[in-house]
């Protein structure tokens, strides 16, 4: 097969097909600042939406990956709806917990729909988008990404009292987590409609690290699965983001059913890799699952190669596979790893015809 470009390569992997060679696309985010050449507050912020867009064309030039994903940080949503958020010159942004928007029970009252593409922070994403779009959005997969109302509402209430909402005061938590649903739903459709061909929406209390699948499919299921349904709707792909520990494949199928999964560790239901990819390698793709830590950042050249070539060679056949990070590529890694990880993928996961 003639060789293909990215958009191509990561679009037959998808309908778990084998092109020319294994998609490779570490989750190369926040990092991107770095080669835009400003600090990553600055990036972060959405105060200047051109560099936010420079860095990520840039880093494609630089490292040679299949597609962009659209991720600034997990508290873009957050912010837009009230949490104070502090930005560090070269980390990732993160919310005040001192300082929670979400105070008191009576406090979920205060969260009501947004517009999106009227907001400060989601609309810089939007924006990045576009303009992301419209340079190379023939050529690399553009996903979008949307950090689910459950994560976003933990930052504006605080992790463990949030938690303990969920069990004692689920009464007063829902309707905030509706309203909210509302508004990640439009931005989920401005993302697909700027431009992205895919958006990816990170459920990450759908695992044995954080909720039973009761209490996930309570909060959670019937609003990622209206939001799923738009995004197809719209005729871009579903992805979904979720690093924790367990991943519930079978219920995130059930509800959202996905094209692909970006992920660190194995489903609920299986006990090795191998295992996972008889059982649902061909129902849901796996993109991941480099150790962002240990290999990504701190790994030996022989190191991440190594480790590339395992994954090639458990999850290359039949396609629905894209080589990457099983969670944002550390934003201060060398980003001379990332290019690595993308020539192992040239290296190892060549289809042979």
């Amino acid at each position: 097969m003639d060789e293909m470009n990215g958009l191509e390569r990561v679009a037959t992997a998808l309908q778990f097909k084998e092109g020319d060679r294994v998609p490779a696309a570490p989750l190369v985010c926040g990092a991107s600042h770095r080669v835009a050449g400003v600090t990553y507050g600055e990036w972060s912020s959405g105060e200047d939406v051109q560099a936010m867009v420079r860095g990520h064309l840039d880093a494609l030039k630089l490292l040679g990956h299949d597609g962009v994903v659209a991720l600034v940080d997990l508290s873009v949503e957050a912010a837009d709806f009230g949490q104070e958020v502090f930005f560090p010159e070269m980390n990732t942004a993160y919310p005040n917990y001192d300082n929670p928007y979400i105070k008191t029970i009576a406090d979920y009252k205060k969260i009501q729909r947004l517009n999106p593409r009227k907001s400060k922070r989601m609309k810089s994403v939007i924006d990045m988008i576009a303009g992301i779009a419209k340079e190379v959005g023939k050529t690399h997969a553009i996903v979008g990404f949307v950090y689910g109302s459950l994560g976003v509402m933990s930052m504006m209430r605080g992790p463990e009292q949030f938690f303990m909402d969920l069990i004692e005061n689920p009464d007063a938590v829902l309707p905030a987590l509706q309203a909210m649903d509302e508004t990640l739903f439009d931005y989920a459709m401005a993302q697909a409609e700027a431009g992205a061909h895919g958006v990816c929406y990170d459920h990450l209390y759908c695992s044995q690290s954080i909720l039973s699948k009761e209490m996930w499919e309570k909060f959670e299921g019937p609003s990622i699965k209206r939001l799923c349904d738009g995004i197809r709707d719209k005729g871009a792909l579903v992805v979904l983001h979720n690093c924790g520990n367990g991943i519930y494949f079978d219920k995130s199928y059930q509800w959202a059913k996905p094209h692909a999964i970006s992920h660190a560790y194995v489903s609920d239901d299986v006990d090795s890799w191998e295992e996972h990819k008889a059982k649902w390698g061909d129902k849901i793709a796996t993109i991941g699952w480099i150790p962002p830590g240990p290999v990504a950042m701190l790994g030996t050249p022989e190191e991440i190669e190594e480790e590339c070539k395992a994954e090639i060679e458990i999850f290359a056949k039949g396609g629905g596979f894209i080589l990457s990070t099983g969670c944002e590529y550390p934003p201060n890694a060398p980003l001379l790893n990332a290019r690595l990880i993308v020539e192992a993928g040239k290296k190892y996961g060549v289809y042979k015809k």
